[in-house]
């Protein structure tokens, strides 16, 4: 570990110690290194080392780096293999940290086919301190903020109680809900998630799946278009997002990216891109590429992800094609950013803005839904 790395660490240590510990309910195990070979953890108090079965290994001094790294599927660290080996700060203020990340809670690893996964083992609220300062800016309106807490805590809690016989139950990727630990607390976000303590959304008595994205475009999209099981309260709605930095994007695409990215190869020259297929919300499920030998078929969702595009919304023009050759590249002209499914953030923030209280905020963009409290 190099001097800046630690002083980073050091500092971010120092500050943590200054932040509340919440009452223990759940507690998550959220993966924030996966298939490494080898991680740096340590504690900002002095820390137990614990394996497996729960035996003490040893103590780890405060501030004090250890590396772990993965023999088969077993974790090496001070000269033992063992199958896990956790960190748990011997005070409640105690922070621990995985590479330069600071978290709450303990840290665990594991291998697994000589690859190591590192766990941290946090308390659902305070998770959510690391989630929502990650998911959304501290200076929006609060009751914008405490819509995310109330949204990010029923989405981990819907996972949760899927993945009780997985490694883990979430991880800290966008491919989940962002998660970034201590070093994005703020005094705003962590008065957004204890003003919503314990509240979570459900349908018809279950918890839902709280999907949620930047901004849409100005209409949200309904999750029977992703071949999903339909869920009522994740249907197309109207968005509030005119202020967002995408509410309107362009991007333009040479033709034998085209051809690299989907494989066009045997379809010949690039002549048409045809649409097939929009949802109702106006996104784009199917497109045909038109060649001179052929054509191929392609899910919008697969071009927006491929492309590297912002969303799925949007509008296609060639560039050449029709008569005049073949195309050289395509103009994506399109809206909003994101799967378009369930709460748009940029949403949130402008229907804050106006007035609209949490709740109300949730009920518009998951419909039929109730906030109520925890039910585990």
């Amino acid at each position: 570990m190099n001097g800046a790395v630690f002083r980073k660490l050091l500092t971010a240590a120092a500050l943590g110690m200054l932040l509340s510990t919440p009452a223990r309910a759940i507690d998550l195990r959220v993966a924030v290194e996966e298939e490494v070979s080898a991680i740096t953890v340590g504690s900002s108090v002095e820390a137990r080392l614990v394996d497996e079965r729960g035996q003490t290994l040893g103590t780890l001094p405060a501030m004090q780096p250890l590396t772990m790294a993965a023999a088969g599927s077993q974790v090496q660290a001070l000269n033992v293999r063992v199958g896990r080996i956790r960190v748990v700060p011997s005070r409640p203020e105690g922070l621990v940290f995985v590479g330069d990340r600071w978290f709450r809670g303990a840290a665990e690893a594991f291998a697994s086919g000589g690859r190591l996964t590192a766990i941290n083992l946090v308390d659902l609220e305070a998770y959510l301190y690391g989630v929502v300062g990650a998911e959304m800016v501290a200076s929006w309106p609060e009751e914008a903020l405490k819509a995310q807490a109330i949204a990010a805590r029923t989405y981990a809690l819907f996972h949760w109680g899927r993945r009780q016989n997985q490694t883990h139950d979430i991880g800290d990727t966008v491919q989940w809900q962002v998660y970034r630990g201590a070093q994005y607390e703020t005094e705003s976000v962590r008065r957004a998630v204890e003003a919503t303590a314990g509240q979570v959304i459900t349908f018809q008595g279950n918890l839902i799946n709280a999907m949620y994205h930047s901004h849409s475009g100005g209409r949200t999209e309904d999750i029977k278009v992703y071949g999903e099981e339909d869920k009522p309260y994740l249907r197309t709605v109207e968005d509030f997002d005119q202020a967002a930095p995408y509410w309107k994007w362009q991007q333009v695409i040479p033709a034998v990216n085209l051809r690299k990215t989907f494989g066009l190869e045997a379809v010949g020259e690039l002549l048409d891109v045809k649409v097939l297929e929009r949802s109702t919300s106006g996104r784009i499920l199917a497109l045909q590429f038109v060649g001179s030998k052929g054509s191929q078929l392609l899910k919008g969702t697969d071009v927006r992800l491929k492309l590297g595009l912002r969303s799925n919304f949007f509008e296609i023009t060639p560039v050449g094609g029709a008569g005049n050759g073949p195309v050289t590249a395509l103009t994506f002209d399109g809206r909003g950013f994101g799967h378009g499914l369930g709460m748009s953030q940029w949403g949130a923030r402008a229907l804050a803005t106006l007035g609209w209280n949490c709740s109300r905020i949730l009920k518009h963009y998951y419909q039929g839904v109730t906030l109520q409290k925890q039910i585990f």
